[in-house]
């Protein structure tokens, strides 16, 4: 009996359907999440001036380029920044947003997507 369970573990991996992993092709992505955030930073377009990664969620500090920003352009660019920092491009990580210059609480980005709260 335990031979049979023994060589069924052998089995199972052959039968479940494997997701490929590329990890070369993860890290390339990732670079290029890198690359555009860097520019979408301090020095370039102002989306983001800084981010709190002490604790989770991350706290993320955007600045004129985001506030001024167009609702798809905000979403594209809190998505974008969710995937660097999970360092995978299918998956993401929590994300508080704050507004740079009042460092007051403006959205967020979690399990129900991405929210910009109503101003007050």
């Amino acid at each position: 009996m335990s031979a049979l369970f023994l060589a069924s573990a052998f089995w199972f991996p052959a039968l479940a359907d494997a997701q490929v992993f590329n990890f070369k092709e993860i890290d390339a992505k990732v670079r290029e999440f890198r690359t555009l955030l860097d520019q979408a930073g301090s020095n370039g377009t102002r989306f983001w001036t800084r981010l709190d990664s002490s604790k989770r969620p991350h706290k993320l500090y955007v600045g004129d380029g985001f506030i001024n920003a167009d609702d798809e352009a905000k979403e594209n660019f809190i998505e974008l920044f969710s995937r660097f920092l999970a360092g995978h491009p299918e998956k993401n990580m929590l994300i508080d947003i704050y507004d740079a210059s009042t460092s007051k609480l403006i959205g967020e980005y979690g399990f129900g997507g991405f929210r910009l709260f109503p101003p007050k």
